[in-house]
């Protein structure tokens, strides 16, 4: 960085410090910094010696921070003083003396941040953090914002993520340069990131190792910023208060909530990046990212009053352009079914929060799109409103085929859709996956094709029963229908699901536990004609 024609309050190694014998300068360090309008350069001397401890000088309005190297290095490994000198290493910094150490700090420092923010973007988007891109001023806003938050008088160290007269850019650029070489450095060697163009994805085997591992009982914060061991090391407290009270100024020269790491973020859907902040209404958004400019949008309520999903018809001179799918993950207490869904909570561990089922469908649609299963495409997505908006599907489902549209369904067409159910369960088991809520609403068939599409993976999991799956989806169709027509469907379910899968699964879903989990759904003499039936295809 030039630096030529801007004022330098100090010159050459620092003129304050007195060290005593045994003591030395390894480092000094100078950083922009703005008191008021003001652009001054301040000084951080890093010295060896055996007491750890921290000094803020000032002489005629110059401030000097003099802090024993050790501490440094505690505060950039574990955050000993909340980060109150190692944040200096994000500053646009300009190393008068000691470079070497200057670079290793400032590149052990980064690399924790870049794990630390991966582990964030993990646990705030789970599986879908796979599809999640960052550009790498994400990384530097989510480290900064909750710590300035903690210690806003520090904000006058970082003034140039804010200018708006320019003046800053020059400064933004250095920093993003390092942020960006220690990125490149975590995909290349650490694997934790992959490059996407000028943006950085996670590495998806670190995602899903995160997601199936079991995961420890803790509180969820953000970045605890450990802002100081007072019990342990009680004169830390007293290093960090310094260092804090020697920023106090008479303005605040950043605005954190102009701040927003989210206007960083972005994902990837079928119709194209997407920035994961968004401040207008959902419809409004979906117009602006799919470029639909003034066309008309019709809001239809699917199902009863208690749903949540909609479908969208966008209109262009009258006629309807595009049909897409709005589901909106409310918590459980809002969803009918809750009930027999806790009933089989022993069998099946169920998802409650919406975030986490919001980020399972996105990342399943996704999945199994790549393994060639016919599912509806991502097309936007709201994290603040827990909405998500797919192609929409036209036509009927499994359920509705036995009931709703019985009557006008050709009799091979209806066993054909039945026994592809089957089919495509077992297809999906091969793969791995467990539905986790497999009803026959899940399977839907395409009006025009009469293909059958698979919707709804909110619960769908890497690892689970396969049995409780389709013994789901073969006892719950009992709650419509008479014993007769439970026992062909359950029959034809079984049957499809033999001719691709495992015969021991089938077996397994024979289990009265599962039975006695349906009971709130399904009459108890409705399932033992269906069992039956499905024992028949076992021994044919």
């Amino acid at each position: 960085m030039d630096t030529a024609g801007m004022p330098r309050l100090l010159s050459g190694l620092p003129q304050t410090y007195g060290g005593s014998a045994g003591e030395s300068i390894i480092a000094v360090l100078e950083y922009p910094v703005k008191s008021d309008s003001t652009l001054l350069f301040e000084r951080l001397t890093l010295i060896q010696r055996e007491a750890p401890g921290v000094e803020v000088v000032t002489d005629e309005g110059r401030r000097e921070v003099l802090a024993s190297v050790g501490l440094m290095k505690r505060d950039v490994s574990h955050s000993v003083l909340g980060d109150t000198l190692a944040i200096r290493l994000l500053t646009p910094l300009n190393p008068i003396h000691g470079n070497d150490t200057i670079n290793q700090l400032q590149s052990q420092y980064l690399k924790r941040i870049v794990r630390r923010v991966v582990d964030f973007v993990v646990e705030s988007y789970e599986l879908a953090a796979i599809h999640v891109r960052l550009h790498p001023l994400y990384f530097l806003l989510r480290w900064l914002k909750p710590k300035l938050a903690l210690m806003p008088s520090m904000t006058r160290l970082f003034w140039w993520l804010d200018s708006r007269d320019g003046s800053g850019e020059a400064f933004l650029s250095q920093v993003l340069a390092r942020v960006r070489a220690a990125l490149d450095v975590a995909a290349r060697e650490e694997g934790l990131l992959q490059k996407a163009g000028e943006l950085y994805a996670l590495n998806p085997s670190r995602v899903l190792q995160a997601r199936v591992s079991v995961p420890k009982p803790r509180l969820k914060l953000p970045f605890n910023p450990q802002v100081v061991k007072v019990v342990k090391e009680p004169r830390l407290a007293v290093d960090a208060l310094r260092l804090i009270l020697a920023e106090v100024q008479t303005r605040e020269p950043l605005r954190l909530e102009n701040l927003n790491p989210d206007e960083w973020a972005y994902v990837q859907t079928m119709r194209g990046l997407q920035r994961i902040s968004q401040d207008e209404p959902l419809i409004e958004a979906v117009k602006k990212h799919l470029s639909l400019g003034d066309s008309t949008v019709k809001i239809d309520r699917k199902g009863s009053l208690l749903n949540s999903t909609y479908l969208l018809q966008i209109y262009d001179d009258g006629a309807v352009k595009d049909k897409l799918f709005v589901k909106r993950y409310f918590s459980w207490t809002d969803v009918k079914w809750v009930a027999a869904k806790l009933w089989a909570m022993p069998l099946r561990n169920f998802y409650f929060s919406p975030a986490t089922r919001m980020s399972n469908e996105i990342f399943f649609l996704n999945y199994l799109a790549e393994k060639r299963f016919r599912v509806p495409h991502v097309v936007y997505l709201s994290w603040e409103e827990k909405a998500l908006v797919e192609d929409a599907i036209e036509g009927y489902n499994l359920t509705e085929a036995w009931t709703r549209e019985r009557a006008r369904l050709d009799e091979g067409l209806l066993e054909r859709i039945t026994v592809g159910a089957g089919e495509m369960l077992a297809s999906l088991h091969e793969q791995g996956l467990v539905v986790g809520d497999c009803k026959s609403d899940n399977f839907m068939v395409s009006q025009a094709s009469n293909e059958i599409w698979l919707v709804d993976l909110e619960q769908a999991a890497l690892r689970g029963d396969q049995s409780w799956d389709l013994s789901e989806l073969i006892l719950y169709m009992g709650h419509y229908l008479d014993l007769y027509e439970a026992e062909r469907y359950a029959s034809l379910i079984a049957r499809g699901y033999l001719s691709k899968g495992r015969p021991e699964v089938v077996e397994s879903a024979l289990d009265g536990k599962f039975q006695l989990a349906m009971l709130p759904w399904t009459p108890i003499w409705t399932q033992v004609w269906m069992l039956r039936s499905v024992e028949r295809e076992l021994r044919r």
